[in-house]
């Protein structure tokens, strides 16, 4: 589907994307998951808005599937909705804000917190304040992209830089090696 062309020479969407955007949102809702999963994955590189936005539902619905392997795909498949054409979610900043807060799985979360930061660093910032104390509990892969998050924000949140310090501190005592390296890096 990446390599078909979705337009006429007027640029104009050919009436064939109609039944391809159906095929797609068939696909959105399958009952495999791995299939539901690379579906989204394919939304994350589509750019056009008048196939992206009969899809957003099934995107939305996607983000409380039982795999962690669909929500994880369906919180970067909202966030590139976003970013392409931000009306047609305009309100995604707040559904993967909520979803880090609800979310248990933590490559789910690492997934939202990297998104998060991407389309709305303030909310981003706002969420790891509300959880620095508790980063040294997380797991390694969410640890990583709190340190991801601590350098990219410390200009952002100025403020919080000394809970940032005793945040990465913590950090150095970490179980796992890339965890400590990142941090002393940091």
């Amino acid at each position: 589907w990446e390599m078909v062309d979705k337009c006429d020479a007027n640029g104009k969407l050919l009436h064939e994307m109609i039944l391809v955007c159906n095929y797609l949102r068939q696909w959105l809702l399958h009952p495999n998951e791995f299939v539901r999963g690379y579906t989204l994955r394919f939304v994350c590189k589509m750019q056009e808005p008048e196939l992206l936005e009969p899809l957003v539902p099934a995107v939305r619905q996607n983000l409380e599937h039982r795999h962690a392997y669909v929500r994880r795909s369906a919180v970067l498949a909202l966030a590139a909705v976003f970013r392409v054409h931000d009306v047609l979610a305009p309100d995604a900043p707040e559904i993967i804000g909520n979803f880090l807060v609800a979310e248990n799985d933590a490559s789910c979360k690492r997934n939202a917190l990297i998104t998060l930061f991407s389309i709305s660093q303030e909310r981003a910032v706002q969420y790891l304040s509300s959880v620095l104390d508790q980063v040294a509990s997380f797991g390694d892969v969410l640890q990583l992209a709190v340190i991801d998050l601590i350098r990219k924000s410390v200009r952002i949140a100025a403020q919080e830089r000394s809970r940032y310090l005793r945040c990465v501190g913590q950090l150095l005592e970490s179980a796992s090696p890339a965890v400590r390296y990142e941090a002393a890096v940091t």
